[in-house]
């Protein structure tokens, strides 16, 4: 036979839904506690606490919505800490009584990871092909996944050989039209040999004030001697026969624009290409070229068909 004072008590149990679980140093969680008991009571106004790795209370949140089963808190926003690792927190309902019913204390860890901000890194405005030796601009963004400012964070570019050839900082502001991503211009140094090479820009993690993981990304490098012969290209329409202007020539890996009268220079190597030049809503033509001194050529373009209306 169950006594009365067994009746006006009642057990409970708290759980706490807590988003994201993997969060970066220092950012914002949310947490949200839920406490139920049976049978269903409502417990609004009554107090979660939030206790935090050391056991000291982090913070406090009202029970403020009961949908019938279910007694819920507000979301809560809080700070991570900073230091990464393995966290586990602890959401305590300390024990009640409301209208003369005693409700036991329930508790649930509050389990998640810190980690240090991911440093994005991109490298662009890579010329396709540089000469020996010459001198070629790269542009460098580098950005944190929880958007910290990183006005004059350094960074260094090193070539095939793991050799830092730049070293250089976002000296600017952040880049125009992006969220967060800081740029900059680096001037760099061809290899003495032709070859396709593999370099890397780096930005090396960091602790202070709040830990940043090591960032990195690679970009090729295509170096060509010297060129020995002048290839000029003029494009035209088939049909009209009048120049195009700013016709994309490629014979890979050198490339140019023709200008105003549909006329580009392309100084190469010696040697066998397929030259391609395109432009807008035209159908790309192909000529394959064996470059054995200065030569000319005439590309006629053909419009696009135009889709048939049903």
């Amino acid at each position: 036979m169950v006594s009365q004072s067994d009746q006006m008590r009642r057990q409970t149990t708290c759980s706490v839904d807590i988003s994201p679980d993997v969060v970066d140093a220092g950012a914002e969680m949310k947490l949200q506690a839920k406490i139920s008991c049976s049978p269903a009571c409502d417990l609004g106004g009554h107090t979660v606490v939030v206790k935090d790795q050391t056991g000291a209370d982090a913070a406090r949140v009202e029970l403020t919505e009961f949908d019938g089963t279910t007694n819920l808190t507000r979301e809560l926003a809080m700070k991570a800490p900073v230091q990464p690792g393995e966290y586990t927190w602890l959401a305590v309902f300390p024990a009640v009584v409301k209208k003369g019913v005693s409700f036991a204390e329930a508790s649930t860890p509050i389990s998640f990871t810190v980690q240090p901000h991911t440093t994005h890194v991109v490298a662009w405005d890579t010329p396709s092909a540089v000469v020996v030796g010459e001198r070629f601009r790269i542009k460098v963004g580098i950005k944190c996944s929880s958007a910290c400012d990183f006005m004059n964070r350094q960074f260094g570019i090193y070539d095939h050989e793991g050799a830092q050839v730049a070293r250089s900082t976002l000296a600017g502001g952040r880049w125009p039209g992006t969220s967060g991503l800081y740029g900059a211009e680096v001037e760099l140094e061809a290899p003495a040999r032709a070859g396709l090479y593999t370099w890397s820009v780096r930005a090396e993690g960091s602790d202070a004030a709040m830990p940043h993981a090591e960032g990195s990304i690679s970009f090729g490098v295509r170096v060509v001697g010297h060129p020995e012969y002048r290839v000029t290209v003029e494009a035209v329409d088939k049909d009209t026969q009048t120049p195009l202007t700013g016709a994309r020539i490629v014979m890979h890996p050198y490339k140019a624009l023709t200008d105003e009268g549909g006329i580009a220079e392309v100084c190469v190597e010696k040697g066998a290409y397929m030259l391609f030049v395109s432009q807008t809503r035209y159908l790309t033509f192909g000529l394959p070229v064996e470059v054995t001194a200065d030569m000319r050529t005439r590309a006629e373009l053909e419009l696009e068909p135009v889709p048939e209306r049903n």
